[in-house]
C-alpha cells in the first residue's frame, strides 16, 4: 500500500481523540460527573395533597424543596394519596432481625441507580380499621427500608411523619378519627426502630405538624419547612 507523506500526523491525533472519548465514558459513571440521585417516597403529603385546594405546586412541595437546596442532586417524587408502609401488602411488613427475601419494589426499581431514598410513611397506617399500633407501624417502615437497601437503593432515610392535628374535627375525621395521640407516638417508636437497625431517621415532628385545614395535611408552609430541614441531613449522609 502507498503511504501518503504526513498522513500520520492527521492519523495520531484523531486516534488520541478517540481514545479520550473512551475513556470519559468509562471513568466518568465512576467519578463525581455520575449525578447524584435521591428518591422522596411517601404518600399524599409527598404527592402535594391540599386540604384547602388544588394539589400543591412543584416548587413548595417539600421533595421540590429540598432538591432546590442541593442543586447537584437530582430528587426524584414517589408520591401516592392513600400509601402505607406495607405498599400495598394489606399487612404490615416485619423483616426486623431476619434476612430480607422481598424483591424490590417496581415503583423503587425503575428510578435506579439511586444514592438515596428518603422515606416518610407511617400516617396512612393509622386509619380506623388498620389497627396498628406506633410499634407495627415503625417495624413496617424500617422493613420497607431493608427491603429498599437490599435492592440496591445506596442510603435510606426514614422520617417519622409529623403528628396530625385534632383530625377527629376535620373532614377526615371518618377515616382517621382519633389518630392523633397514635401519630404523635410514631416519632420515638421510629427512633427506637433507628437504634436497633442502624438506619438513620429524622423526626419531622421537630420542626412541623400537619397544619392543613384536616388536621392530616401539610401545608405551603409546613412543605417548605421541612423540605428545607431535610436537605442538610441528605447532604451530610450523601457525603458519607
Amino acid at each position: 500500500m502507498m503511504k501518503t507523506k504526513g498522513t500520520p500526523s492527521v492519523i495520531y491525533p484523531m486516534i488520541r481523540a478517540v481514545c479520550l472519548c473512551v475513556l470519559v465514558l468509562c471513568v466518568a459513571p465512576l467519578s463525581g460527573w455520575a449525578e447524584t440521585r435521591v428518591l422522596v417516597l411517601g404518600d399524599s403529603n409527598t404527592w402535594g395533597s391540599n386540604a384547602s385546594g388544588p394539589r400543591h405546586g412543584e416548587t413548595v412541595r417539600w421533595g421540590r424543596v429540598l432538591g432546590a437546596a442541593l442543586p447537584d442532586v437530582v430528587v426524584v417524587e414517589e408520591g401516592r394519596i392513600g400509601r402505607r408502609t406495607d405498599l400495598k401488602a394489606e399487612r404490615p411488613l416485619d423483616n426486623i432481625g431476619h434476612a430480607v427475601a422481598t424483591p424490590l419494589p417496581d415503583l423503587v426499581a425503575q428510578h435506579l441507580p439511586l444514592n438515596l431514598a428518603v422515606v416518610m410513611l407511617g400516617t396512612n397506617d393509622l386509619q380506623a380499621g388498620q389497627e396498628r399500633d406506633e410499634e407495627t407501624i415503625a417495624r413496617s417502615a424500617f422493613s420497607l427500608a431493608r427491603i429498599l437497601q437490599t435492592g440496591g437503593v445506596d442510603r435510606v432515610l426514614m422520617v417519622a411523619p409529623p403528628p396530625l392535628t385534632s383530625p377527629e374535627q376535620g373532614q377526615l375525621a371518618y377515616i382517621f378519627g382519633d389518630a392523633q395521640s397514635g401519630s404523635e407516638a410514631l416519632a420515638e417508636a421510629y427512633a427506637r426502630q433507628s437504634q436497633q437497625t442502624g438506619i438513620p431517621v429524622f423526626d419531622a415532628g421537630s420542626v412541623i405538624r400537619a397544619d392543613g385545614a384536616d388536621g392530616v395535611h401539610l401545608t405551603v408552609a409546613a412543605h417548605k419547612k421541612l423540605g428545607r430541614a431535610l436537605a442538610p441531613a441528605v447532604a451530610a449522609l450523601l457525603s458519607e
